[in-house]
């Protein structure tokens, strides 16, 4: 899905970029993520110059994929709407070396303050492959149908049909063992 943008190149107003892929990269980018299948997929991403030599990437993101339910194993499909909001910097740039302070050389970092510049090889960034980091980050790793908790729930008393919820000790055969010695 690469898409690259060559940022010595961008208009002073910024650069409207709008990211569909055709049906072979959407069943590469399934592939790659290791979903069933994504059957819709669009971003539409705004590329400014922030500061110096930095550049903001800003845009929603709007994807429709099928998984497997990890109980049931059924397809379930999942909306994605995500806001891509990332500041890059090229290698060379001040900004990319991070604030040290302190005897202790410890890095600051305010939890609530701006993410911290990602590093990219100027001057080409590639807009595609930070739209599927983006959506990577939003797919729900463990996805259930509606109800899959009632099914597990019913395949659990179907394969134990004399309904004793006592389990057998692994350590009863070990016990009894040692009461023989």
């Amino acid at each position: 899905m690469s898409q690259k943008i060559n940022v010595l190149k961008l208009p002073a107003k910024g650069l409207n970029v709008k990211i569909e892929p055709d049906a072979d990269a959407l069943a590469a980018l399934a592939e790659a993520m290791d979903v069933l299948s994504i059957s819709a997929f669009s971003a539409k991403l705004n590329i400014k110059r922030w500061h110096k030599d930095g550049v903001r990437v800003s845009g929603p993101l709007s994807a429709v994929l099928h998984q497997q339910c990890v109980i049931t194993l059924k397809p379930v499909e999942e909306v994605i709407n995500e806001e891509i909001n990332a500041v890059f910097v090229p290698e060379t740039s001040k900004l990319a070396k991070p604030d040290v302070s302190g005897e202790a050389n410890e890095l600051l970092i305010d939890p609530e303050g701006d993410d911290v510049p990602e590093v990219f090889q100027s001057p080409f960034l590639d807009v595609g492959e930070i739209t599927a980091e983006f959506f990577a980050l939003e797919i729900n790793p463990y996805p259930r149908i509606d109800g899959a908790e009632e099914e597990a729930k019913k395949f659990a008393e179907d394969s134990n049909p004399d309904g004793d919820d006592a389990k057998e000790n692994p350590f009863a055969a070990l016990a009894a063992l040692k009461d023989k010695l």
